[in-house]
């Protein structure tokens, strides 16, 4: 029975797939549809953007890896939709590249992803919400649990089907049913020559939840509760279930966000199935100026779980699914430090913006919640614990500007790991200095 409900999700899939395709063919015509009549607008949108960027980083920090690294990349994004009344047709193009590297190159999971299908669905529009069928991209909350990752060069896409509703005033419910996309190519080789290769939905994992907002509370609170699902063929079983409370931003007031997402389900190990018992926090406080540059001071702390005991019969390391990283941990690409999982990070920011400047500067103390567990991103592990716990600090500061309004804009930034003694220590840890890291980046949209 579930075999046959599994083809027929497949079937259901293929359906929307190819209905969307079809529905953007139509859209051909459509400019010459809108001629016909000044007054009408028409049903045919089409946007996108076309970036690219140059970063590098003095000193590689994961292991096995020594030297310095460098990497050109870009992408191209173009979506349309086309309103057929009932339906909404849509689709988006993508074409990631990367250049620049070599066969000591780091190349950060996700820079690759040519000539690919990014998006094609139909979205029907109802009475209090609107369905969604086919593949697409999804930002879900905080997006620290599903996103579709900005910063880096390829989103997140998913396979499904998801709903939005507005049951009652202030009131919004999300549900989705999906199989995630995995990039591909996913050889090195592959990625090295910028070859390329057609996605496909992984069948075999389910991501699925259920996401609830409440606004117009007292004080102008926002509050938010869910609860994601990832069941893995072979792989893990999880329940993330979660909330969020969180105040608005504005000028000579406090703002405040908490955000706690507890872990349950298997995870499967050499030994047999272990029980999982994972949790993860965010917590930040912040101040907004009445000033010119409108500046806002914050201070943050970050917490996920690890794995302290291998052989006590629990999995206690947080898995993040598919949430977003930036955000919270600093630029990522060559520099990516931090992942939700085994960490506790802590540290104050200051934000500026004025007119179409606009700039971040973050300092933040970083941690492993489990001197025994691994630091993921750096490939680094001491089960001893005798290497300490301590990651180091991050210092960081960014700038955006936009050269023409909404038209053209320059990102650039600087980050600096002051190691410390774990990722100095640890088993397999390169010698190298601090590492620094640099990227400029141009973004049009259009």
């Amino acid at each position: 029975m579930a075999e046959f409900f599994l083809n027929f999700a497949r079937f259901i899939m293929k359906i929307a797939l190819a209905s969307a395709l079809s529905g953007l063919l139509v859209t051909v015509s459509a400019p010459a549809i809108a001629a016909a009549s000044e007054t009408q607008a028409s049903p045919f949108t089409l946007s996108g953007s076309a970036r690219i960027r140059y970063e590098s980083i003095s000193d590689l920090f994961r292991a096995g890896a020594n030297g310095s690294d460098q990497m050109l990349s870009s992408r191209v994004r173009i979506k349309g939709e086309y309103d057929a009344g009932r339906v909404i047709f849509g689709g988006e193009f993508l074409d990631a590249r990367a250049w620049l590297t070599d066969s000591g190159s780091v190349i950060p999971a996700g820079s690759v992803n040519a000539a690919e299908l990014l998006q094609a669905y139909v979205r029907v529009p109802l009475e209090g919400g609107e369905l969604q069928a086919g593949r697409f991209v999804m930002n879900v909350g905080s997006g620290r649990l599903a996103t579709e990752q900005g910063f880096r060069n390829t989103p997140n896409n998913f396979e499904g089907v998801r709903g939005r509703f507005t049951p009652a005033e202030n009131w919004t419910l999300e549900a989705f049913f999906t199989a995630p996309v995995r990039i591909r190519p996913n050889d090195r080789n592959a990625i090295e020559n910028n070859t390329a290769q057609i996605d496909e939905a992984e069948w075999g994992t389910h991501f699925w939840g259920v996401h609830a907002t409440r606004t117009g509370l007292a004080g102008n609170l926002r509050a938010e509760a869910y609860l994601f699902g990832l069941n893995e063929e072979n792989g893990a079983d999880l329940l993330t279930p979660g909330f969020r409370i969180s105040s608005p931003r504005a000028a000579g007031t406090y703002d405040f966000e908490i955000e706690m997402m507890a872990q349950f389900g298997d995870q499967p190990s050499a030994g047999g199935t272990l029980d999982v018992r994972a949790w993860s926090a965010n917590a930040a406080l912040g101040y907004s100026f009445d000033a010119p540059w409108r500046p806002r001071l914050s201070g943050q702390l970050v917490y996920a779980s690890g794995d302290s005991n291998p052989s006590d019969g629990e999995w206690n390391r947080f898995n993040p699914l598919f949430g977003a990283r930036r955000g919270d941990y600093g630029t990522t690409g060559l520099s990516f430090a931090h992942f939700r999982e085994n960490l506790i990070a802590f540290g104050p920011r200051l934000d500026l913006r004025d007119g179409p400047t606009a700039i971040t500067l973050q300092v933040q103390e970083s941690y492993l919640a489990s001197d025994t567990d691994r630091w993921r991103v750096a490939n680094l592990r001491d089960t001893t614990g005798q290497s300490g716990s301590r990651i180091g600090t991050l210092a960081e500061a960014r700038m955006t500007y936009w050269i023409r309004p909404d038209r053209l804009q320059l990102e650039t930034g600087a980050m600096v790991l002051f190691r410390g003694d774990f990722a100095k220590n640890a088993p397999g840890a390169p010698a190298g200095d601090n590492p620094v890291y640099g990227y400029v980046m141009l973004s049009a949209p259009f």
